[in-house]
């Protein structure tokens, strides 16, 4: 998944990974966050759980690596299925004042990145990336 921020790195940083930006923006419109957990160094542990109308989901993994403000590799597992453990890369680069970030998500098996596919993961991921561009907006006018 890749999105350009109208945005500095850092400040898109700061939003994508401080736990008080990151519960206002992760999951769909509607949805709430009811836990969020980022301790944001190589080995630190994150969870985030949250609520929608079919009831509380939660995911969590281990930051692998951290280069603040370009780069954060982590896993990702979804608590109904711990067996399906992904890793996650995150980059952000500079382009003329924007940022582009470039989510790659790389999965144990066809099997399981089919299946990921199939719960409509990049809608929920871009409807996510919506509200953090609108989260990015109201931190630059603050």
């Amino acid at each position: 998944i890749t999105r350009v921020f109208d945005a500095p790195r850092e400040l898109v940083f700061r939003a994508w990974t401080d736990p008080a930006h990151t519960a206002r923006w992760m999951g769909p419109r509607g949805y709430t966050a009811l836990h969020m957990k980022q301790e944001l160094r190589p080995g630190g542990a994150w969870r985030f759980v949250g609520r929608g109308p079919r009831g509380e989901y939660a995911f969590y993994g281990v930051y692998r690596e951290v280069n603040a403000p370009e780069r954060v590799v982590f896993t990702e597992i979804y608590e109904p299925f711990p067996d399906a453990e992904s890793v996650v890369t995150s980059v952000l680069t500079e382009e003329n004042g924007k940022t582009r970030l470039t989510v790659t998500a790389s999965y144990p098996s066809l099997e399981v990145r089919d299946m990921v596919i199939g719960t409509g993961m990049a809608k929920g991921a871009a409807i996510s990336y919506d509200r953090l561009e609108d989260l990015v907006i109201e931190l630059q006018q603050s």
